[in-house]
């Protein structure tokens, strides 16, 4: 089987999500620094000083400045890495399954919980209904797609609806056309 994930990612994902927020923890002592030297540079000018705007005002922009850089960076680049890291942390521990379904396709990528994955549909046996179900099985968009064909029998072990290792163990070409035609047949009933 081919592994998605291994330990290497899980432990890169954290260095990233440490240095990130000591970054941010060193604009934030900088920033203290500043507003305390501002501060005791403010409490030592003798009343009604005309200079007694300067630290102020530099209290003020700095203030802003901080602000401004604050949200995009811990709402956005922080966030985001540390849902990713959380994604792969619970891989570790969740409950795994391994199917055996046929690929039909791919499609547009999408956002569940802050990390960007690819759509791949699987065609699945549903032994309750005897039918074919179709399922989203998400795959992590910073790897490598793998490069399936419609109709690929795919053996792959996902952590609810995303894929972690996968091999692909044959092909059949009439499932596809079969799927097609089936699809065609629903759509047509519903309208």
């Amino acid at each position: 089987m081919t592994v998605i994930f291994n330990d290497s990612d899980l432990l890169s994902a954290y260095s990233q999500k440490r240095k990130i927020f000591w970054f941010y923890m060193l604009v934030l002592a900088v920033f203290a620094a500043l507003c305390i030297t501002c501060l005791v540079v403010f409490m030592n000018m003798p009343y009604k000083a005309p200079a007694q705007a300067i630290p102020k005002w530099i209290v003020y922009v700095a203030s802003v400045l901080f602000v401004i850089f604050s949200f995009p960076y811990l709402g956005i680049k922080y966030l985001r890495i540390r849902k990713y890291y959380k994604l792969i942390a619970y891989l570790s521990v969740g409950l795994k399954q391994v199917n055996e379904s046929k690929f039909l396709r791919y499609e547009d990528y999408e956002t569940k919980d802050g990390v960007d994955l690819y759509i791949l549909i699987f065609s699945e046996w549903n032994a309750k209904k005897s039918e074919y179900m179709d399922r989203k099985i998400m795959f992590d968009k910073e790897k490598p797609l793998p490069e399936f064909q419609g109709g690929d029998i795919v053996r792959y072990l996902s952590q609810g609806n995303l894929m972690v290792a996968y091999e692909v163990i044959g092909h059949d070409d009439s499932f596809v056309d079969e799927k097609g035609k089936e699809d065609k047949r629903n759509n047509l009933q519903e309208i």
